[in-house]
């Protein structure tokens, strides 16, 4: 696996939008963020593939609107 990917409804407010990953000890995994064209997906590209365990995900985004929104999700590398 070399990147997590978030794509969402609406366009938000890359400025102001992130995404981080951190292991199963709450270690910080470096990504290099980026937004797609349309505006809509927010992705972190890993420097090495991930080993084998479990990962937590957690983004933040800001709507066109101004109205912020968060959340994570965990998954496990195989």
């Amino acid at each position: 696996m070399r990147s997590v990917s978030l794509t969402f409804s609406e366009r938000f407010a890359a400025p102001f939008s992130s995404i981080e990953l951190e292991d199963a000890h709450g270690r910080a995994i470096p990504l290099r963020s980026s937004v797609s064209s349309d505006g809509k997906t927010l992705s972190g590209r890993l420097e090495t593939p991930l080993p084998a365990g479990v990962y937590r995900v957690t983004w933040a985004i800001a709507a066109s609107d101004g109205h912020r929104m968060t959340g994570s999700y965990t998954f496990t590398a195989r």
